[in-house]
């Protein structure tokens, strides 16, 4: 098993020479294995150019397994230029959850961004192709659950502290496991929450059942926008992230090192992020960082174009 970046750019497309060298596209990510069908997580604008390098190949009919982890825009506004889903013959199976708070299933989330207000290609065109599954229809007593993608592929579910319904992927396959976090922030206390020890204690169980999550992965592939001092922001309280739903470095750090996961993979750079400063980041502080807190995980910056072979 093997994966792909095709986008690792966060919350919007930064085209330009300045995110060049680790891309500027949003989320998309590919699983290549040997056999069965094609399995991708997220249609982020990195499944545009993945898509048209599949019709560059042996072209369709295409199968295709689709896993989005939430619905935000960067998650999901490459879909409509995927070009596989045009293409009589092939099937193209999206898997999903909607919204918590909006009361709109996975299935119209997906289809109101191709309406003739947004798009000019009409989603009802693409019928004999794609097939929405949604979580909460498969699994109705809750959705952290298990299931076979396909023969010989197992994925496992966790949702994850974003602002919508969001979903982290564990693949396990071939005896490798793979973990993506979608988005994902640290669980504590927000600033209306009483910050009681049975809130401290119900906050620290759910971060451990995400280290549970990635427990022994050969990889995982996490949200990471922020440094500790930008999602905190502890001198001006106004410019701190925490509620936006991502993660920063030093937290995925302490992950790893708990879990014990081989290779960790920092991705959903920040969009105001260059290049530069992103090495930066990495050469000068979460590297030596990492290497000094847990010795046992590679630690890499994702770009676009990246294989890593498990």
């Amino acid at each position: 098993m093997k994966i792909r970046f095709w986008g690792v750019r966060g919350s919007l497309p930064t085209p330009g020479p300045e995110t060049a060298r680790y891309g500027g596209n949003t989320t998309c990510l590919q699983v290549i294995r040997d056999d069965g069908p094609l399995i991708i997580i997220d249609s982020g604008t990195g499944i545009r150019q993945l898509g048209d390098s599949l019709m560059a190949g042996k072209g369709p009919p295409f199968d295709i397994k689709l896993l989005i982890t939430h619905t935000h825009w960067d998650h999901i506004h490459g879909f409509p230029f995927f070009v596989p889903i045009y293409t009589p013959g092939s099937k193209v199976a999206v898997y999903g959850v909607g919204p918590l708070r909006e009361g709109k299933g996975f299935e119209q989330v997906m289809r109101d961004q191709m309406t003739y207000s947004y798009f000019p290609v009409e989603n009802t065109m693409l019928d004999n192709v794609v097939s929405y599954h949604d979580y909460n229809k498969m699994f109705p007593g809750g959705v952290e659950k298990s299931f076979e993608l396909c023969p010989g592929v197992n994925v496992r579910l966790k949702l994850t502290n974003h602002p919508v319904y969001c979903t982290a992927y564990r693949i396990e396959a071939g005896g490798k496991s793979f973990v993506f976090s979608g988005d994902h922030e640290p669980w504590s206390p927000g600033p209306m929450d009483s910050e009681t020890g049975e809130t401290r204690q119900l906050y620290s169980m759910m971060n451990d059942r995400f280290i549970e999550f990635c427990r022994g992965a050969d990889l995982v592939v996490i949200d990471t926008t922020y440094t500790q001092a930008e999602y905190e922001s502890r001198e001006k309280p106004h410019l701190s992230k925490r509620g936006w739903g991502h993660s920063y470095f030093e937290y995925n750090i302490q992950i790893a090192k708990a879990a014990g996961v081989k290779r960790m993979a920092f991705t959903h750079h920040d969009p105001t992020r260059t290049d530069d400063a992103l090495d930066r980041l990495m050469n000068q502080t979460y590297l030596p960082m990492a290497k000094a807190a847990a010795p046992a995980t590679e630690f890499f910056a994702a770009r676009e174009g990246m294989v890593v072979e498990l």
